[in-house]
């Protein structure tokens, strides 16, 4: 019962909020001042900006801001090798994504921390932030905990040759839990806390990475200036 919930309900309600919440938010500015608007554009919701803290406490930003954008880059095309690999049961692939994703998520856990801290002990940062920032990077430090911690501890990260073929068994409307069914608890925690994320996000800032116009993310660099920098 519970697998038929976590691992056949769960991920297709996930594909449901993340896609359909995207393009809702996306083109009515559902969480913005022109709420029910049709627009076609990203600008009728202020929220769907960053809302960057990043002109605050800018000397403690930088390494983890790296770690943090890197590492969940790099994390997904690792994770994206693991899964085609379980599916196809390439060694190889799978080997490849247990060592990127044990060394890119201990800097990313890293990012993350590092970016809760400071949202706490920096006042101004801490007055930007609203409830979501902490749930997203509370969520984020949980994924990679438990990824770290089944990679690195538990050494099951073999558990790519269930997980693979599962998904594409729920890509394919054909979902079969009993690939999945035998995994460790870590596994299954790692995947239900993924699929939570996955399924809030279309309701956070983080939209901003998928962002229509999409010259939103070529944009020129913002041009930053110390203020002793043109003083007279």
């Amino acid at each position: 019962m519970w697998d038929n919930f976590f691992f056949v309900g769960l991920p297709y309600v996930t594909i449901v909020l993340f896609f359909g919440g995207i393009i809702y938010r996306g083109f009515s500015g559902a969480m913005g001042g022109h709420r029910g608007k049709w627009n076609w554009t990203v600008r009728g919701d202020y929220l769907w900006t960053t809302r960057s803290t990043g002109f605050f406490g800018r000397a403690s930003i930088g390494p983890a801001a790296l770690c943090l954008h890197w590492g969940i880059v790099i994390l997904f095309f690792a994770h994206l090798i693991g899964l085609i690999g379980g599916a196809y049961g390439l060694a190889s692939w799978v080997d490849v994504f247990r060592w990127v994703g044990l060394g890119f998520g201990i800097l990313f856990l890293y990012g993350v921390v590092w970016a809760f801290v400071r949202r706490v002990t920096i006042p101004q940062v801490n007055a930007m932030s609203t409830a979501d920032d902490y749930v997203i990077l509370l969520l984020l430090a949980l994924i990679a905990g438990l990824g770290l911690y089944q990679s690195g501890v538990a050494l099951v990260f073999g558990v790519s040759y269930s997980v693979g073929p599962w998904l594409a068994s729920i890509l394919e409307l054909q979902p079969d839990t009993s690939m999945i069914a035998g995994a460790p608890l870590i596994n299954k925690l790692h995947i239900i806390t993924a699929l939570v994320f996955f399924a809030y996000f279309p309701f956070t800032k983080l939209v901003h990475v998928i962002s229509y116009p999409f010259g939103y993310s070529t944009r020129p660099f913002i041009s930053m200036r110390r203020y002793t920098g043109v003083k007279r």
